[in-house]
């Protein structure tokens, strides 16, 4: 048989356990609030980037429409200059023909009669 303590050292220890168990339940309480609380902010953090993720697509297709806007003005600007030029084009062809015409010193014919006059 194992010696007897005395009543006031184990009821001391029973007290020195009950206080560790405590002390070890508050320190669990403790660590499972903060896990709770990084547990609630990773899920909010996942709830951000999924909205960043949604707003990064918007944006992606809004890029590529405007990409796409961008071109066809592109494409226009390009038509309208190539038109532009085919009007000046054609503007200087009917002054030339009408100062051709109208103008005796630009006519065919007084070019031929001045180097025929010059070979006689």
């Amino acid at each position: 048989m194992p010696p007897r303590r005395p009543q006031s050292r184990t009821a001391d220890d029973a007290r020195s356990i009950t206080q560790s168990l405590q002390r070890s339940q508050k320190l669990l309480e403790h660590e499972l609030e903060r896990v709770s609380h990084v547990s609630q902010a990773i899920q909010e953090d996942g709830k951000l980037l999924g909205a960043t993720k949604s707003h990064h697509v918007e944006l992606s297709d809004q890029v590529k429409g405007a990409n796409k806007a961008l071109l066809q003005l592109k494409l226009l600007q390009q038509k309208e200059r190539l038109i532009f030029l085919a009007a000046v084009i054609f503007y200087i062809i009917v002054v030339l023909y009408v100062l051709w015409t109208r103008i005796p010193l630009f006519g065919l014919d007084y070019l031929i009669a001045l180097f025929w006059r010059g070979a006689r």
